[in-house]
């Protein structure tokens, strides 16, 4: 076996089928992120003392420099007599291993007649923000906010809050350009993601347009983060697999992941006779639909960052708490994207305890004598090293068929086969099965985790075996029994590295290369003319 360095790796994953000829006896399930039993940051700071106050939207990116993470967070301000918030400010936090934080002393804004806090803004209407850590520009311009304030007179004009543009080389210090601000207006009313994609070198902005009812996910994209396209919309809820009460999107977190842009994306259940009645009125008790007022967060996927499908399994991946769960109520998706640390996916979201409405949120008011400041925190999940969604095969056996390939080097499986099996065979595209690795000829896998190899009885590798009386490419097949499959990787040698360059450079070359340049067409959109061919084939 050549050394993991010797050796080209390409991981594929279960989003959709462009990867694969066929599957049979195979159902796509969603994984479920694994959480953190407790709050990682409450509002508890020797400054917090005021009662009425609530932690609010997280912004968490970490340094792979560093070793660092960073949190920039709000608090708001709430007042027994009037409806949801009033007066946002904005403070940060470090941690050395995401668990534990500080907050330092800033000594920047001054709360309570005391500077001793780590606040860098102090407080306004409303100011909210997603910061991503931006490599392609300067470092004096490392960090970028796209942020959108309130103030009374904006209240007064009855105009929707545009969003502006900031940017900063230690994410305490800003610089907001006056010559460009505001860089969009009128599109949102909150819950954006914000992305930098280094393939196409381009800015995305999911965020909800206005009017927005119901609420969806609309694009715009920008290459100075100043003059931005609408890309139209992108994602609407409500279709016929979604439940009537769940038609409004809160937002959408996107971020990159093994070659694809994921989307945490977050659904609201309201009531479709009337949304806001619901908000004041709680439903008669045995109401049909129990989840009014509850946001979760689901999985949205795209291969370009913008055609975006949601798969059929609509679980959610980050479900609300039991009873009692500090995120018994909602979910709000991350505002910064979420990044991985050895396989695993890191999502810090915000915990609310009561639901999206007035009639709980007072009821936790009440109860709690009008003190707000363990209502809401911040909370990590974990989602494993490709659990997203697999092919699940329990209590039945199935098989996929991957396009011709190779033939591989090694075939590795990330897979919970504990207590049943995955096997591997070799076809040619004529159907037949290859001398030696055919199922038979397989070791099984039978035990759970990420990297198991799928070897031969013979103990040779199938590239050396094989790989000259069958160039072009063969099948791999996997036969998945009682188990459930979240990838599988098949390598080949690359022992000058020229395989890997090759590797990263593809996708970037499939986004600048054979656009069509027609007049009457943008020049950055793809080439048309592709015929339709369907990428399934079964034969027995």
């Amino acid at each position: 076996m050549l050394p993991m360095s010797e050796t080209c790796r390409y991981k594929f994953l279960f989003f959709d089928d462009h990867d694969l000829l066929e599957i049979r006896g195979l159902n796509r399930r969603i994984g479920q992120v694994v959480k953190h039993p407790e709050p990682v940051l409450k509002l508890n700071a020797p400054w917090d003392t005021n009662p009425m106050e609530m932690f609010n939207y997280n912004n968490v990116l970490y340094d792979e420099r560093e070793k660092l993470f960073r949190m920039w967070y709000s608090v708001i301000g709430q007042r027994p007599d009037e409806y949801w918030e009033r007066g946002r400010k904005t403070a940060v936090a470090t941690s050395t291993d995401g668990i534990h934080w500080e907050r330092p002393i800033l000594d920047m804004v001054e709360v309570n007649g005391s500077t001793e806090n780590n606040y860098i803004l102090g407080e306004m209407l409303s100011c909210s923000y997603t910061i991503i850590d931006d490599p392609s520009d300067a470092p004096c311009r490392r960090y970028k906010m796209i942020f959108q304030v309130e103030s009374e007179e904006s209240r007064w004009a009855r105009y929707h809050m545009p969003l502006c543009l900031a940017t900063s080389a230690d994410g305490i210090s800003w610089n907001r350009p006056v010559h460009v601000n505001p860089v969009l207006r009128g599109i949102s009313d909150a819950g954006w993601g914000f992305i930098y994609d280094q393939d196409q070198r381009i800015y995305r902005l999911y965020t909800r347009r206005v009017p927005n009812v119901p609420r969806d996910i609309s694009l715009y994209e920008s290459v100075d983060l100043v003059n931005w396209e609408d890309r139209g919309r992108i994602l609407v809820p409500g279709d016929e697999i979604d439940p009537p009460e769940m038609f409004n999107f809160q937002g959408m977190t996107p971020f990159f992941y093994e070659g694809f842009c994921l989307g945490l994306l977050n659904t609201q259940y309201s009531l479709p006779e009337g949304e806001t009645y619901e908000v004041f009125q709680a439903p008669p008790e045995g109401f049909p639909a129990d989840r009014l007022g509850h946001v979760d967060v689901q999985l949205a996927f795209s291969r370009d960052g913008r055609v975006w499908s949601r798969p059929d399994d609509r679980s959610p991946i980050v479900p609300v708490g039991a009873p009692g769960d500090p995120d018994e109520g909602v979910i709000f998706v991350p505002s910064a994207n979420p990044f991985t640390i050895d396989g695993d996916t890191w999502i810090y979201y915000t915990a609310v305890r009561y639901q999206h409405n007035d009639r709980t949120q007072r009821a936790y008011m009440q109860k709690h004598d009008h003190d707000m400041r363990e209502a809401v925190s911040c909370m990590l999940a974990k989602m494993p090293e490709d659990h997203w969604m697999c092919l699940d095969g329990t209590g039945t056996e199935g098989f996929l068929m991957h396009k011709p390939w190779g033939p591989p080097h090694e075939i590795f499986v990330n897979a919970d086969a504990a207590g049943g099996s995955i096997e591997a065979e070799l076809v040619t595209p004529y159907g037949q099965v290859i001398a030696d690795h055919g199922r038979a000829d397989c070791i099984p896998v039978t035990a759970d985790g990420k990297d198991q190899p799928l070897r031969w009885k013979h103990g040779r590798s199938p590239w050396l075996e094989i790989a000259k009386d069958h160039r072009g490419g063969i099948l791999v097949r996997l036969y998945v029994k009682n188990a459930k499959l979240y990838s599988y990787t098949l390598t080949l040698p690359d022992p000058d590295g020229q395989l890997l360059q090759d590797k990263l450079n593809a996708r970037w070359c499939d986004h600048i290369k054979h656009r069509s340049g027609n007049w009457d067409r943008d020049s950055n959109a793809p080439a048309q003319g592709v015929p339709t061919i369907s990428n399934k084939r079964s034969w027995t």
